[in-house]
């Protein structure tokens, strides 16, 4: 007999969302971190390191929808504007944010389930991101390398970055099946 996180009498956002969840979720955030920051950083293509954690917080929103979406996108943001040298803090924090509740409207309102949804979604984001980046820090007043560097640019990381897709989506929905709510009391 299954007994679900609501059933059992649990009450709060914690006890709804599930505490091995919400570690589980921070552990690939920041495995997804180190991973891309040592690992990553030495496979490069063009100079251009693929951005890992946007990748599992992409996947993850599409996978639990916007409110997954959007903390993910915080805390991810942050913990990689904290781990640039030269990243306006708060920056990638908004920008994944936005990106997290995006995806996961998009899926909520997405019907059909492809093989090449989650690629494209990927791609799609991966490009908002760059983009996003370069126009927010102009607007706060960085110096702008030019509209065909940075297309060069985003065109790389999206390249990269659905390279990986393959890759990351079926082990990041391993992990996010295995800790659902449904799944958290076993008796």
């Amino acid at each position: 007999m299954a007994v679900t996180a609501r059933s059992a009498g649990r009450s709060g956002t914690l006890g709804e969302i599930g505490l091995g969840r919400v570690a589980a979720y921070a552990a690939m955030l920041i495995i997804a971190l180190a991973v891309q920051s040592t690992v990553l950083a030495q496979l490069t293509i063009l100079g251009v390191v693929p951005n890992l954690v946007l990748v599992v917080i992409v996947v993850l929103a599409y996978l639990d929808g916007e409110r997954v979406g959007v903390v993910l996108g915080f805390f991810g943001g942050l913990l990689l504007d904290l781990q640039l040298e030269q990243a306006i803090v708060g920056v990638s924090a908004l920008l994944y944010t936005l990106i997290g509740y995006g995806i996961g409207t998009v899926r909520r309102l997405s019907t059909k389930e492809s093989v090449w949804t989650p690629v494209l979604v990927i791609a799609g984001a991966s490009a908002v991101a760059e983009f996003g980046y370069a126009s927010l820090s102009i607007i706060l007043g960085r110096e702008w390398v030019g509209l065909q560097v940075t297309a060069k640019r985003a065109g790389l990381v999206v390249l990269y970055n659905t390279l990986l897709t393959p890759f990351v989506f079926p082990l990041v929905r391993r992990v996010a099946n295995r800790f659902r709510p449904e799944r958290v009391l076993r008796w």
